[in-house]
């Protein structure tokens, strides 16, 4: 390519003007070409950047996984409502079990669940706690 229809992109480029076809030719002439202008290499990095980046997907990225509060909140709300459910006695009649040992294993199972229910709530409260006192400390330091 011409050295003088290369500067005319770049300064397209740097008004921002130009087309997505005018921007590839200007990627492939700076990761192509092996010497360029002083002045360029400063782009000739940036496209090399941009070819490069192209490259890489998502998948190699690690994402973290954890609970949010918004997780944890949805989670006790469905508790809350299968628990208001049996309480009515809705599921009697789906799980109406034959016996009294039976149903002493489903409430101990259900107290169970109650009770991990509870120890996630509590650990979101307990964070609450910390940032409200934070709050507070802050705020006396502003005054």
């Amino acid at each position: 390519m011409e050295l003088k229809k290369i500067k005319s992109l770049l300064e397209k480029y740097n008004e921002g003007e130009t087309t997505l076809q005018e921007e590839i030719q200007l990627r492939d002439y700076f990761t192509q070409q092996e010497s360029v202008p002083e002045e360029w290499v400063v782009y000739r990095q940036l496209f090399q950047y941009y070819a490069q980046a192209q490259k890489e997907t998502l998948s190699s990225q690690k994402k973290e996984k954890s609970f949010s509060t918004k997780t944890l909140l949805l989670v006790a709300a469905g508790a809350a409502l299968v628990f208001s459910l049996q309480l009515l006695g809705f599921f009697e009649t789906l799980l109406a079990p034959n016996n009294e040992e039976a149903a002493k294993l489903v409430f101990q199972e259900f107290q169970n669940q109650m009770k991990t229910v509870s120890t996630h709530l509590n650990k979101v409260a307990e964070k609450a706690a910390y940032l409200d006192y934070w709050n507070t400390k802050t705020q006396k330091l502003i005054k």
